[in-house]
């Protein structure tokens, strides 16, 4: 679930603040050195066997079935254009709860959970783009406290976020091509400059965690983009004539409109190999996926969004070793079915396919018990699809009030999709 919409300004950044460039700073020191010391091997991994790609749990060399939660904490923020925005604040200092977190990760594995899903806020003077430099020691302070309380508790975590940390050795990169021929969300996925400085930010985060020596065996997996997607009003998806050459050295006509689906479906491809390369060079063991909501067709969906995207490319051309789709169940909306045809998953074996975000709205369902109903058939739906795990939209947070949370009502989803009520989450 996207909290701001990405919008045009002066540096690519979500939320409609503008952002001008930033005076020329020295490099952070990680963003140019690669640790020299060998990485823990990550606990889980993917293989795929009889065909069939599934996680599974290098040390035991059993099946690894994903089952969780999304662990969320927002809170008022200010960007760097001074502006007060309600941001992702899991891990932001000043924001940051060690004994809520230890509370809430004991409870997940008591369940029966394994995995956890987590936003990197990277957008605000108090998040991971804290220093000007590059990442800010103290917001990783606090993501290494989380990993170490994950671990204890035999918790897997996803690292996602929503954009590129807004410091100046990442929005200096994406500047080269900024903002006439590349804009917006287009400017960070499509152009070689954003690819590089997306890989550049993903490698020196991984790397501050390898230096901290922090337990990688705990990371889950690095998820490119919570839901990642191209701005159809922007440079250069909003042109009708001219030319753009992308990073991977391929050119295409505006003018023409085949070349303007495959401008969609080649940059994802090359963002999602760049990107992954980049956090395999400095931790060889890392899985990394990538998110998405659902394409618009065929069947129709979020009409007049100009955020486009077309999953086929992911799931069956790029080397992302999993795909996290979301899918939210809403009287009057998609089917489950229909979702899966938007997406295009056409029965997809070799690659793991997460649910990583499903969760019920209050507008919806008259209590928690109808939505727990709901969201327990979705769950064993899915399952004919080919879904391979599961992570509820939140564990704790009901945003304002808009929707249900595991533990709403003293936790009555939580009491039909904890793993220890149903150890299969397919019956």
């Amino acid at each position: 679930m996207l909290l701001t919409s990405t919008v045009s300004c002066n540096l690519p950044l979500p939320g409609g603040a503008s952002n001008p460039l930033a005076p020329t700073l020295p490099q952070s020191p990680n963003s140019t050195s690669v640790s020299k010391q060998p990485p823990p091997e990550h606990r889980i991994g993917v293989r795929v066997v009889n065909g069939v790609g599934e996680f599974y749990d290098r040390v035991a060399g059993e099946k690894f079935v994903p089952r969780g939660a999304n662990y969320v904490a927002l809170g008022l923020q200010k960007n760097r254009a001074g502006e007060e925005v309600l941001a992702h604040a899991t891990f932001s200092p000043g924001f940051y709860d060690h004994a809520a977190a230890e509370q809430a990760l004991q409870k997940m594995h008591a369940d029966g959970y394994n995995v956890v899903r987590v936003f990197l806020e990277t957008t605000t003077t108090t998040s991971i783009s804290g220093s000007p430099n590059g990442l800010s020691s103290a917001y990783i302070d606090n993501v290494e406290n989380f990993l170490e309380v994950a671990d204890a508790n035999k918790i897997h975590v996803i690292f996602v976020t929503d954009w590129i940390a807004d410091s100046a050795p990442y929005n200096e990169i994406v500047a080269r091509e900024c903002c006439e021929m590349f804009n917006s969300s287009n400017a960070v996925h499509l152009s070689a400059s954003g690819v590089e400085a997306s890989g550049l930010f993903y490698r020196d985060f991984v790397s501050e965690l390898i230096e901290r020596n922090a337990p990688l065996a705990a990371v889950f997996s690095f998820n490119l983009s919570n839901e990642l997607a191209f701005d159809a009003n922007e440079p250069p998806l909003s042109w009708d004539s001219g030319s753009v050459t992308l990073g991977n050295g391929q050119t295409y006509d505006m003018s023409v409109p085949e070349d303007k689906k495959r401008i969609i479906d080649d940059g994802l491809v090359y963002y999602i190999e760049q990107v992954r390369l980049a956090i395999l060079e400095v931790d060889s063991t890392s899985i990394v996926g990538v998110g998405f909501f659902a394409p618009q067709g065929p069947n129709p969906h979020r009409i007049g969004d100009t955020r486009v995207i077309r999953t086929y490319p992911a799931i069956w051309e790029s080397q992302a070793d999993y795909i996290d789709l979301h899918a939210y169940p809403y009287p009057g909306d998609l089917t489950l079915a229909q979702s899966v045809e938007n997406y295009e998953i056409n029965g997809m074996q070799e690659k793991p396919i997460m649910m990583g975000e499903f969760g019920a709205f209050k507008a919806a369902y008259p209590n928690s018990q109808a939505a727990a109903l709901a969201l327990q058939a979705w769950q064993i739906e899915s399952c004919q699809y080919g879904f391979d795990g599961w992570l509820l939209w939140t564990w704790d947070n009901e945003f304002s009030g808009e929707l249900y949370s595991a533990l709403t009502d003293g936790g009555a989803i939580n009491g039909v999709l904890a793993p220890v009520i149903r150890p299969d989450p397919c019956q």
